[in-house]
């Protein structure tokens, strides 16, 4: 079957989303996908509505390629230039939901309706979590629309990283005998890192040597810099912001331990949660937000601790308990890698949207 993928991120293009389309198409076997990058170039800039001139771009990949079946890769606005292609065209589509994307429409009444007109019309929909799947059966969509395909770890066959890399990280930030906590993602509120950077004042006094690496660019970059400043810990805190796919690995294995105190932000949402599985896959137990996805990503007291986001206490109560636990975090460690080498591997969620696919077009025939 030839399948048409449209979406707005897309390798080179970094984050999870493209990765997780990415790995997909790799992995979906018996199915030919032809990928279309919707880029700004895409959209009019002074035109409404936006995402017609989109439209227009599909409908000529349509006619040159002629595919079974449209991939929509975000909802909105991808979906709704989807929905008149299989309007007009009579070309059917599937949508795939990451938890922000279904969340934040329901906020503004035109945007939620264009949010149902595109997942009315969907053949199936896809979920990244069970947290999403259940989002959408609360909007009134059948158990049976819904496949739950999770994300895996871009990493897990790359954990083994080479010494001497691992050396030059420490010594470029002096990481040499210190306690290194980690958090891989966007500098945004819904993250946590502003949280993390509030507990360190009182986790120091127990672990002096204690010092907190953040990968990762964001909009609040000036304000999680201005109140490391407040604080007087700029001798502790590490902004790392363009750190390549390739380096990752390695900072993952030189952290201590991985927090990310991700947190549910009036429908602003942490849907899954990649980097938990990457650290896991490192070898990293987690300390996560109880919020969204992320308590499936983190199986709370198994792979990981799970705390209130907005309690800077308990927060550093868990840090400080994998940090002085040694037994508690070798087998939080030890669970976490073995429950992403078993269940989270790209080839074994791709299954599932494959058998949705082939029984899509079975009962098409």
């Amino acid at each position: 079957m030839k399948i048409l993928l449209v979406t707005m991120e897309y390798p080179p293009f970094k984050g999870g989303v493209g990765n997780y389309y990415f790995n997909l198409v790799k992995n979906l076997t018996g199915h030919q996908v032809k990928v279309f990058q919707a880029g700004p170039a895409s959209f009019y800039k002074f035109f409404w509505p936006k995402w017609l001139k989109l439209y227009f771009e599909i409908k000529k990949n349509v006619k040159k390629d002629k595919p079974d079946l449209i991939w929509v890769g975000q909802v909105l606005p991808v979906g709704e230039a989807a929905y008149l292609i299989k309007k007009f065209y009579n070309i059917h589509y599937f949508a795939s939901t990451h938890g922000l994307d279904i969340m934040l429409p329901q906020q503004q009444l035109r945007k939620e309706k264009a949010m149902r007109q595109v997942l009315d019309n969907a053949e199936f929909i896809t979920a990244n979590s069970n947290f999403t799947k259940k989002e959408l059966l609360n909007l009134g969509y059948a158990e049976d629309k819904v496949e739950v395909v999770y994300p895996c770890s871009n990493i897990l066959m790359n954990r083994e990283i080479n010494e001497a890399k691992k050396q030059i990280i420490r010594n470029k930030l002096n990481l040499n005998n210190k306690k290194v906590l980690l958090t891989v993602g966007r500098l945004v509120e819904r993250k946590g890192q502003g949280t993390v950077i509030g507990t360190l004042p009182k986790l120091l006094e127990k672990f002096p040597d204690l010092v907190y690496v953040m990968v990762g660019d964001g909009p609040d970059n000036a304000k999680l810099k201005a109140l490391v400043f407040k604080l007087g810990l700029a001798d502790k805190v590490f902004f790392l912001e363009n750190i390549s796919n390739e380096e990752l690995p390695a900072y993952y294995q030189v952290a201590d331990l991985f927090v990310m105190p991700a947190k549910n932000l009036a429908g602003d949402v942490e849907g899954f949660g990649i980097v938990y599985l990457e650290a896991a896959a490192c070898g990293l137990p987690a300390v996560a937000g109880k919020s969204g996805g992320v308590m499936e990503a983190v199986v709370d007291g198994q792979t990981g601790l799970l705390v209130d986001p907005d309690n800077q206490e308990e927060l550093a109560e868990k840090i400080s308990e994998l940090l002085i636990n040694r037994e508690l975090y070798k087998k939080l460690a030890n669970n976490a890698r073995s429950r992403v080498e078993r269940d989270f591997i790209w080839a074994k969620q791709a299954d599932k949207l494959i058998s949705k696919l082939n029984l899509w077009r079975k009962t098409k025939k």
